[in-house]
C-alpha cells in the first residue's frame, strides 16, 4: 500500500498542485499575522472539484510551508510570521544582525524539515495498529470518538473549558440546520430560507471563521513592518548546525511531537516549550537570545515535529490537533471523507495523502532554500493593500463553493461572529469542530440507537466507547478537581488550575454578558422550532441546545456574581478613535462599514465592479487620498486579477441588479 501511495504522491498532476501549494504556503507564510489557519481556510473552497488526494496534498502542502515560511520573516525581519516562530526570532534575529542570516535560515530550514521527518516516521509506524483498531468500530465507537474529541478540544481552548463547551454546543446546534440526518425528510430551522435547506455549508463557514477576522486585525494595524536584514552568506552554512546537536533534535523532537499531538495546542506552544526546555539542559545554553543555532535548532525542531503530529490525531482519529488540523478535517468532508478511522479504511488514498506529507517537507526545503531570501520582501505590502485583496479572494471563494451569492453574506456573517468572539475571549475552533463534526455524530447516534433497539446501554456496554466515554470525562472534571484540591490545601496551584482562575478584573464583562444572552435566546429558539419535528428528528438538536443552554447559564451566573462582587463591569481597554479618517490602518468599525458596503456592491453592480470599488474604497478611507494614482491602478489591477483568476478556474462570476439588466 506504501508503494501505491507514493506511486500515487508523485504522479504528475499531485506534484504539481504539492508545488502550488508550498509556494502559495511561503508566500501567505511570509505574511505577519496571516500563517497556516488562514491560508489553508483560504484556499479550502478551490479545491472543490480536484480529486480528494490532491486536495488534501495541496492544502498539506500550504500548512507546512506557511508554517516554514513565519521563520523567514522572524528572523530577518524579528516579525513572526505566526505564533509559532515567535522562539525563533529570539535567536534567529540576533544572528541575521551579525552578519548570519544565511545561517539562519538553513538552520531553521533544515530543523524545521528534520522535526517533520522524524514525527512521520512514527505516523508510518502507527497507521497499521490504528487500521486494525478502526476495523473494531461500530456506531457506539464512532459516536464516542466524536464526542470525546468535542470534549478535549473544549478542554484545550486555553483552559477555558466552559467557554469552550458553549462554543462546541453552537457549532452542533448550528449543524443541525438543514436536512435531518435520520430520514432525510425534514428541512430543519431553515425559517423559511432555501438557501439553508441544505445546511450551512463547512467550507463557507470555515472561511468566514477563519479568513475574516484576521482581514479585520490587519487593516486595524496598518502599516507594513520593518526594513529586511541583508542576507549575505549562503543559506546551506545553516544544514550541519542541526546535525551537529542530536541530543537537541532528540528533546526538541519529543515536546513538539508530544505538543502536536495533544489536541487544539499547535505549533504556539511547541516552539516556545521546545526552546525553553533546551535552554534548560543544553550547554550553549548561556548563549541562548545572543543568536545560539542552538536555540534555533531548538525552536524549529520543536515546530516542525508539531506541524505534522498535529496531523496524526487529525487523519487517523479525527480529533484535530491543532486549528489547521480542523480545517482540514472540512477538507476531507467536503470530499466525502469521514475523518478518523474511517478515513483509514479508505483503501490506497491515506497512503498517498501521508506519502504526500513526507513529500510536502521536501519541497519547502527545496523551494525555501531556492526562494527564501527572496520572499521577506512581500511583507514590504501595505496591509491596507493586502488586506482587501484577500478579502475579495475569501469571497471569491465563498461564492465559488456554490455558485451562491448567499454564501457570501454567511461567510461574512461567520467572520463578524468569530471575531467578535475572539475579542472576548471565545474559541471558535470549538465551534469550528462542532459544525464539522456534527452530522457525524448525529448519524452514529442514531445508527447505535438502531442497533440496540432503542437501548441507551449500547453506550455503556462497549469497552472501548466506555472508555473513550471516561477519558473525555476525566478531562473535563480533572481541571477543576484540581483547582478545588488546591484551594483547599491552600497551597501553591499548579499550571491548569492558574488557567482555570479567571479573576479577569482588568477586563470588562459587557460584551461577554451580551454574547451569552443572544446565544440563550438562539438556543431556546431551537429547542422551541424543534417541537414541531418528529421525536426522532429533533432528539440530537435538543441535547445539543439543551446543554448549550445549561452552560450558557451557567457562565452567565458566574459573571453576574463577579459583576455583583466587583459591583461594576470591569474595566474596558481604551479604544482608538472609531471613525478616524486616513490614518494608514481601518477600525473595526471601519471594516464592518467597507466589509457589509462590499457584500451590498456584490448583490447590486456585481462581483467585478464591486471588488475595484472595494479596494479603491479602503485604500482612499486609510490614507490614499495622497496617492490617487496608485489607488486607481490598484483597484484596476485586483478586477484584471480577478477576472483572469475566474477564466481560469471556471467561475461564473455574479453580476448584480444593475449590471444584469
Amino acid at each position: 500500500m506504501w508503494i501505491e501511495g507514493f506511486t500515487n504522491a508523485l504522479s504528475g498532476m499531485n506534484i504539481l498542485w504539492l508545488l502550488l501549494g508550498s509556494v502559495i504556503g511561503l508566500v501567505i507564510g511570509v505574511l505577519p499575522a496571516l500563517g497556516a489557519n488562514f491560508g489553508v481556510a483560504l484556499m479550502l473552497p478551490f479545491t472543490f472539484g480536484m480529486e480528494p488526494a490532491a486536495a488534501i496534498i495541496m492544502l498539506c502542502a500550504i500548512h507546512a510551508a506557511c508554517n516554514y515560511g513565519d521563520s523567514i520573516t522572524s528572523i530577518l525581519l524579528n516579525v513572526p510570521g505566526g505564533p509559532g516562530t515567535v522562539a525563533t526570532c529570539w535567536d534567529g534575529h540576533p544572528m541575521a544582525q551579525q552578519g548570519r542570516g544565511g545561517e539562519a535560515l538553513g538552520i531553521a530550514t533544515f530543523s524545521s524539515f528534520l522535526g517533520g521527518v522524524a514525527v512521520w516516521l512514527m505516523l508510518a509506524l502507527l497507521v497499521n495498529p490504528i487500521t486494525k483498531l478502526a476495523l473494531a468500530f461500530g456506531a457506539p465507537e464512532y459516536f464516542a470518538l466524536v464526542f470525546m474529541a468535542l470534549g478535549l478540544v473544549s478542554v484545550a481552548a486555553k483552559g477555558e473549558t466552559l467557554k469552550g463547551l458553549i462554543m462546541a454546543c453552537t457549532g452542533l446546534a448550528l449543524s443541525a440546520v438543514g436536512q435531518d440526518e435520520v430520514l432525510g425528510t425534514t428541512y430543519r430551522f431553515t425559517f423559511g430560507i432555501p438557501m439553508l435547506e441544505a445546511g450551512i455549508p463547512i467550507v463557507v463557514s470555515t472561511l468566514g471563521i477563519f479568513a475574516i477576522p484576521q482581514v479585520i486585525e490587519m487593516l486595524e494595524a496598518g502599516g507594513t513592518v520593518a526594513k529586511c536584514t541583508e542576507v549575505r552568506d549562503s543559506v546551506f552554512r545553516g544544514f550541519l548546525a542541526p546535525l551537529r546537536r542530536p541530543l537537541t533534535l532528540l528533546r526538541s523532537g519529543v515536546v513538539g511531537a508530544f505538543i502536536g499531538i495533544l489536541p487544539a495546542l499547535g505549533v504556539a506552544l511547541a516552539g516556545i516549550a521546545s526552546y525553553l526546555t533546551e535552554k534548560k539542559y543544553s550547554r550553549e545554553a548561556s548563549q541562548f537570545g545572543k543568536g545560539s543555532p542552538a536555540g534555533v535548532v531548538a525552536a524549529e525542531v520543536g515546530k516542525g515535529a508539531c506541524v505534522v503530529g498535529d496531523l496524526i490525531p487529525t487523519f487517523t482519529l479525527g480529533v484535530p490537533g491543532s486549528v489547521t488540523g480542523a480545517i482540514l478535517m472540512a477538507a476531507l468532508i467536503m470530499q466525502g471523507i469521514e475523518p478518523g478511522p474511517k478515513f483509514l479504511l479508505s483503501g490506497t488514498l491515506p497512503y498517498t495523502v501521508f506519502a504526500g506529507l513526507l513529500l510536502a517537507q521536501a519541497t519547502f526545503l527545496v523551494t525555501g532554500v531556492l526562494i527564501g531570501k527572496q520572499l521577506c520582501r512581500i511583507a514590504y505590502v501595505p496591509s491596507t493593500l493586502m488586506a482587501p485583496v484577500l478579502t475579495v479572494l475569501v469571497f471569491l471563494g465563498a461564492y465559488a463553493t456554490q455558485n451562491s451569492g448567499f454564501d457570501i453574506l454567511l461567510a461574512l456573517i461567520f467572520g463578524l461572529f468569530a471575531h467578535v468572539l475572539g475579542k472576548i475571549g471565545y474559541p471558535v475552533v470549538c465551534m469550528v469542530l462542532g459544525l464539522i463534526l456534527g452530522p457525524i455524530l448525529e448519524a452514529n447516534f442514531h445508527r447505535a440507537l438502531g442497533e440496540s433497539l432503542g437501548s441507551y446501554a449500547v453506550f455503556v456496554t462497549r469497552p472501548m466507547a466506555v472508555g473513550m466515554f471516561l477519558i473525555t470525562i476525566l478531562f473535563l472534571i480533572g481541571p477543576y478537581l484540581i483547582h478545588i484540591y488546591h484551594r483547599y490545601r491552600k497551597g501553591p496551584r499548579g499550571f491548569i488550575a492558574q488557567a482555570l482562575d479567571e479573576e479577569e478584573t482588568a477586563r470588562s464583562y459587557k460584551g461577554e454578558f451580551i454574547l451569552l444572552v443572544l446565544l440563550v435566546l438562539v438556543f431556546a429558539v431551537f429547542l422551541i422550532t424543534a417541537q414541531q419535528y418528529r421525536p426522532l428528528v429533533r432528539l440530537f438538536p435538543d441535547l445539543a441546545s439543551s446543554l448549550g443552554l445549561g452552560f450558557a447559564i451557567w457562565r452567565l451566573a458566574i459573571i453576574i456574581s463577579r459583576v455583583i462582587k466587583a459591583r461594576g463591569w470591569g474595566e474596558a481597554p481604551p479604544a482608538a478613535s472609531p471613525f478616524a479618517f486616513f490614518g494608514d490602518s481601518l477600525s473595526w468599525q471601519w471594516s464592518l462599514i467597507t466589509l457589509s458596503g462590499y457584500v451590498l456592491a456584490i448583490y447590486v453592480l456585481g462581483f467585478l465592479m464591486a471588488s475595484v470599488l472595494y479596494v479603491m474604497g479602503v485604500l482612499m478611507i486609510a490614507g490614499g487620498r495622497r496617492k490617487r494614482g496608485w489607488t486607481i491602478l490598484a483597484g484596476l489591477l485586483t478586477g484584471l486579477g480577478v477576472w483572469l483568476l475566474a477564466k481560469v478556474v471556471h467561475i461564473l462570476l455574479p453580476l448584480g441588479l444593475l449590471t444584469g439588466m
